[in-house]
């Protein structure tokens, strides 16, 4: 790594990083196909939403220099505007690459919340397309269960309980699936990656 000029420091910050969101992303993926499912989306449906999973934070490569080597574990309010780009930042790397318009507007809209508070456009309700709804159950849930530079993972209990807290950023017929999804005797266990 000292060919690219990355600390030993760095690199391990960089690899911890990576492993996360290759998690992240495993997790988001798998109960993103679940809810598809328990919401009787088509197979195809499942599948892309499996996939926007995968690469919904792709964007966040872009935000290195903000997000690696610092000395902090906090960001400048500057620095916060420029990091909600991230899912505008995966919708630009993927646009070109072939995938559907649905996966495309799944992973931009991923931040946005249903009662209007998201980002980057502040949709509302069903103006939010509906694999964007789904991202942003699973993408919140992975976020709880998982240790944070910040804090330590959340047991899933818990997680449930901060996300009934919050209710009204999720769509409530996404939300009812996501908790039968979880608390079914059937479900694979995505959360244990």
């Amino acid at each position: 790594m000292d060919a690219l000029n990355i600390s030993p420091q760095k690199d391990e910050v960089i690899n911890s990083d990576m492993y996360y969101n290759l998690v992240h992303g495993m997790c988001v993926s798998n109960l993103a196909y679940q809810i598809a499912k328990e919401l009787d989306f088509d197979e195809s449906k499942c599948y892309e939403l499996a996939e926007a999973g995968i690469v919904h934070d792709i964007g966040k490569l872009k935000l290195s220099s903000y997000l690696y080597g610092r000395d902090e574990n906090t960001l400048a309010v500057e620095e916060m505007k420029y990091i909600r780009m991230h899912s505008k930042f995966s919708y630009d790397i993927l646009k070109n690459k072939d995938y559907s318009d649905f996966i495309l507007e799944a992973i931009l809209y991923h931040h946005e919340n249903f009662d209007g508070s998201g980002y980057p456009d502040n949709l509302k309700g069903t103006e939010i397309p509906f694999g964007a709804r789904i991202l942003r159950v699973c993408d919140v849930f992975a976020a709880l269960i998982s240790n944070r530079p910040y804090r330590s993972a959340f047991d899933v209990n818990t997680a449930v309980e901060l996300m009934i807290e919050e209710v009204k950023n999720f769509d409530m017929q996404v939300f009812l699936a996501f908790l039968r999804v979880i608390n079914s005797e059937n479900s694979i266990s995505f959360y244990d990656i």
